[in-house]
């Protein structure tokens, strides 16, 4: 729940730090500007700000790209949500069958990959390694679409591949992906997967209940 009255500079200055770290290259304060709708000015403020903290640096080109504390800010925030050793053994259950398997969040309408390991890659090391990717083409990012399944299964004739995704949570904006290719043991009939990788949706959420003491909605 918002509180009574939020800090709405804050909270401008949230998004333009989302804005130029999920925009994957350098923007420009004006274009910054345009895509979220802010004035100009304000704009420079929170940059400039932004920039001072560490969070943010210039290139060049007076352009703005992620700067040295967002990544300190980063490591710190995953280790403090347990999010990751809460997954990883789940989804290695999966992988070690010969499965791709992913964790993600919806951002907008992209889905970022917190964890993404095909067959044949280190699961361990996967941790934030994959680029994003389109939510209308993910399974995670239709578990987690407003008004989407909590989980389902879609078939990728043109890659072979059958996938499955769940929701973690009713309302969290985190879900799991698995896929498996044609004629795998594990890929049929499907109906029997998707109970498996919702079953695997609810054990990572008590894992975070037990990690951080409190309960996923």
């Amino acid at each position: 729940m918002a509180p009574a009255q939020p800090n709405y500079s804050i909270l401008r200055g949230f998004s333009v730090l989302q804005e130029v770290i999920g925009a994957g290259r350098p923007l420009g304060s004006r274009e910054i500007s345009r895509l979220l709708g802010i004035e100009h000015s304000t704009v420079n403020r929170i940059l400039g700000t932004l920039v001072e903290a560490g969070m943010l640096q210039q290139n060049t080109e007076s352009k703005y790209l992620s700067g040295p504390r967002i990544h300190v800010l980063s490591a710190l925030s995953l280790n403090a949500s347990r999010l990751i050793p809460s997954t990883l053994p789940v989804l290695e259950t999966f992988h070690s069958q010969g499965a791709l398997v992913a964790l993600g969040t919806l951002w907008r309408d992209t889905v970022v990959y917190l964890l993404h390991a095909k067959a044949d890659q280190d699961l361990a090391h996967s941790a934030g390694v994959h680029e994003s990717y389109p939510a209308n083409k993910s399974v995670i990012g239709h578990v987690l679409m407003p008004g989407g399944p909590a989980s389902m299964y879609e078939d990728r004739p043109d890659l072979q591949e059958r996938a499955w995704g769940a929701r973690i949570g009713n309302k969290e904006n985190m879900g799991i992906a698995v896929v498996l290719p044609f004629g795998h043991p594990l890929a049929d009939p499907p109906q029997q997967m998707l109970r498996l990788v919702e079953e695997a949706a609810a054990r990572i959420q008590v894992n975070m209940k037990h990690a951080t003491g409190i309960p996923l909605r």
